[in-house]
């Protein structure tokens, strides 16, 4: 067989991943079959022009994913074809994989971060972010993520936006300012557990709306707002978590005119919007009087970075400042600005875009493998999924087979039982570290459906 070299170059991420991509696509295609060995480092190195480390990283990368194996003195060999067959045996005992967990895909996001440190250190403006700062965020940093988030269909400015500890900072101080101990506050029947997780430390009442394909029901909402008496709902109209859900257009302006109706507020949580393309006009952009608009830089880019931006209206300005300053001081100025030099030289957009076709290709694979048994959005791809449960079947089989089976799933609680869509549970696709891993996760997951339904028909 003739050497083996990626096709790399396209200017789609980092060089190594690249190659990692390559490996993944040719073992998937048969064009590396098992067993194959691998240039060593140096002459990849010299064949596709690049450094040892560049060619070593990817080896390194591509050995985390399970897809070759270097050893020692031999040289770097391929472990296996991926394909719609089940591993081996031997193999699945080995695997934990967790579905549970709604983290983004790697993307090369460590290297991009890496390089924005580097030159933030280089270019002396590490002096600059170390006294405290004001409590809403640099004017700068503020003005950057103000402009980034105007192009992506929500519009503001640094007097509206404020940088916050990640979402569920913001999230927590825009329910602190509508709500307090006892009071009822709104959400989607099947939530975020962070809502969960703050409404038990504040005392608040959720009462759960019921949801349908398209998300909240107007009508239940309305009912809910007049009989609770509730001034504010959390809710995320843009690939619900756990659902998957995308509001379209005219629901917004239903639940739009509801909100308004009852004299109420928004708490829009945008964490997945950006996998919109075109993005999708939050609810916040047409009710800026009303609505706390929130994002997430976990979810384009990673997790660590614990960096969110609120918008929210101008009467509450003061008071939002005032919740900065309880809460935390200051967002952490570093990682503000590594967000604004992404956003600046255009790596963030490039990560996006990059998460987009990683989550692509996974909902893909959880379409090919689950079928019309799984619920995904046709047109947005997305990191989690929803499985709902077939009639007279519960989550608790599926969830602890799949346990024994090394893969972690969870069922949200309702926070009303009658809903009929509670019956399912969340995938998440993203934090599997390959598709490969996916591919496995979720064929295990179709196996143990297609047991179950096999023993009812007995």
């Amino acid at each position: 067989m003739t050497d083996w070299i990626p096709t790399t170059g396209d200017g789609a991420g980092p060089r190594y991943l690249q190659i990692v991509a390559a490996i993944e696509q040719d073992i998937a295609g048969g064009a590396l079959p098992p067993g194959t060995r691998l240039l060593p480092h140096r002459d990849m190195a010299e064949r596709l022009g690049l450094s040892v480390g560049t060619v070593s990283k990817a080896y390194d990368e591509a050995e985390k994913r399970g897809l070759v194996s270097g050893e020692v003195g031999r040289g770097t060999f391929v472990l296996r074809r991926m394909s719609s067959s089940k591993p081996a045996d031997s193999e699945d005992r080995t695997r934990r994989l967790n579905l549970a967990l709604n983290a983004p895909p790697s993307t090369g996001e460590d290297a991009v971060i890496s390089d924005a440190l580097l030159a933030i250190t280089a270019d002396g403006a590490v002096k600059d972010l170390l006294p405290y700062l004001p409590h809403a965020g640099s004017e700068r940093h503020r003005t950057i993520m103000a402009e980034w988030l105007s192009r992506h269909a929500m519009p503001a400015t640094a007097g509206t936006l404020f940088v916050t500890h990640g979402a569920q900072h913001a999230i927590s101080i825009a329910l602190g300012l509508l709500a307090k101990a006892g009071d009822t506050a709104l959400a989607e029947n099947l939530t975020y557990s962070g809502m969960r997780a703050l409404a038990n430390h504040e005392g608040y009442r959720l009462r759960g709306v019921p949801m349908d394909e398209h998300g909240l029901v107007p009508e239940l909402l309305d009912r809910a707002f007049t009989e609770t008496g509730a001034r504010v709902i959390y809710c995320m109209p843009t690939l619900q978590t756990p659902t998957g859900s995308v509001m379209p257009p005219q629901r917004r302006d239903e639940i739009i005119n509801i909100v308004s109706k009852h004299d109420a507020f928004l708490v829009e949580d945008d964490a997945y919007g950006f996998l919109c393309d075109p993005p999708m006009p939050p609810l916040s952009a047409r009710m800026p009087e009303r609505s706390f608009y929130i994002v997430s830089f976990a979810k384009c880019l990673t997790p660590g970075l614990r960096i969110g931006a609120m918008v929210a209206p101008p009467a509450f300005r003061d008071r939002c400042i005032n919740g900065l300053r309880s809460t935390g001081w200051m967002a952490a100025p570093l990682m503000a600005e590594v967000i604004a030099r992404l956003i600046e030289n255009g790596k963030l957009e490039q990560q996006i875009a990059l998460k987009r076709g990683a989550a692509a290709r996974r909902q893909a694979l959880a379409q090919d493998i689950l079928g019309d048994r799984i619920r995904v959005s046709s047109e947005t791809p997305a990191f989690h999924a929803w499985l709902p449960m077939p009639a007279g079947r519960t989550t608790a089989p599926l969830i602890m087979q799949a346990a024994m089976a090394g893969i972690t799933i969870a069922t949200p609680d309702a926070l009303q039982s009658f809903d009929p869509m509670s019956n399912g549970v969340r995938l998440c696709l993203g934090a599997p570290t390959s598709d490969a891993d996916v591919d496995f996760a979720l064929r295990t997951i179709r196996g143990i459906l297609d047991s179950a339904e096999s023993i009812s028909f007995v």
